[in-house]
């Protein structure tokens, strides 16, 4: 359903769902020092524009990026307990579902059988199109294909799309090579100290 309401508006959600975009607005998420990629409502303005989700005159405020930073970090969290084979909590529950009676009073299917979003607050309506995204992705084909990067500190959330689905990194060139390489000189130290 959301694939066709994403269409329907005109937006097209790229190799990763919408959701996952989101959610992975934040780098070395499970590190000391996380890259926060939307530290300013300038910056989610900006995300939010690139995607063509909002108009060029929207105006973003502190609360609004707090509230986004909010159901961002539920996602992540509910994703993430997807990945580990966990139920999501409660709490972060409850947020999406919040998040989505707004959205679901919103839609509408026209005579001509395409979807309509009626929001005319593009902040809310982007909220709404992040929930739907979730909700589809939480509910659909590809709910047993979201994974975490392995690598602990990273946080990133990806669907698998390996025939065999046993994709393990966010990245081959990022997480992937660290892990490689961190193996092998793990071997290398063994050699040595090995008589």
């Amino acid at each position: 359903m959301v694939d066709s309401v994403l269409r329907s508006l005109g937006l097209e959600e790229g190799d990763e769902p919408l959701c996952v975009q989101f959610v992975n607005t934040v780098g070395s998420r499970n590190t000391e020092s996380p890259n926060e990629y939307l530290a300013t409502p300038g910056d989610l303005k900006e995300w939010l524009l690139k995607r063509r989700i909002v108009p060029a005159g929207t105006a973003i405020d502190e609360p609004y990026r707090a509230r986004t930073l909010q159901l961002r970090d539920a996602l992540y969290r509910i994703f993430s307990a997807v990945a580990d084979g966990r139920e999501p909590g409660d709490a972060d529950l409850e947020a999406l579902n919040d998040e989505l009676c707004e959205a679901l009073a919103k839609l509408e299917l026209l005579p001509d059988l395409s979807w309509a979003l009626h929001q005319n607050d593009p902040l809310e309506r982007a909220l709404i199109l992040v929930s739907l995204s979730a909700t589809d992705l939480l509910t659909g084909e590809f709910a047993s294909r979201i994974r975490e990067c392995a690598n602990e500190g990273c946080g990133w959330i990806f669907i698998d799309h390996s025939k065999n689905r046993t994709r393990r990194w966010c990245s081959m060139s990022d997480c992937g090579n660290l892990a490689k390489a961190r193996r092998f000189q793990e071997r290398k130290r063994a050699s040595r100290e090995s008589p």
